[in-house]
């Protein structure tokens, strides 16, 4: 598969490691990975280099993950949004987000379930 043809993931969080981790599990499943410590960093390559998708934490140093899909959907209201949190809240509604390509996931992660969310998510484009 040629790079232009992988799915362009945006990946947002501020553990280190948890994204250097996932970052080279979503490679692994093809997907081409760009990564942002946080929601300006993450708004700066979105503009950049628009993802098919965005995968980011809720609560980041310099602005929120809620802030942050609320900013890149201004640009692309139909951006689908994979939000990884700690909370227990079970769905998008309830952590304030709106817009039907919101899926919510809570830490511990299942890479393997993200992966199916994600794919579901594109697949429905």
């Amino acid at each position: 598969m040629t790079e232009a043809a992988r799915p362009h993931l945006l990946l947002v969080d501020d553990e280190a490691i948890t994204v250097m981790a996932l970052e080279r599990f979503l490679a692994r499943k093809g997907f081409r990975v760009s990564v942002a410590a946080n929601g300006q960093e993450a708004l700066s390559l979105a503009a950049q280099d628009p993802p098919d998708l965005v995968v980011t934490d809720m609560r980041m140093p310099r602005m929120s993950g809620r802030d942050l899909i609320r900013e890149l959907r201004l640009a692309r209201a139909d951006l689908p949004v994979v939000v990884v949190t700690g909370y227990m809240a079970s769905d998008a509604e309830s952590l304030g987000l709106t817009g039907p390509e919101t899926v919510v996931m809570t830490k511990p992660l299942d890479p393997e379930a993200l992966i199916a969310t994600m794919n579901g998510l594109l697949s429905a484009r």
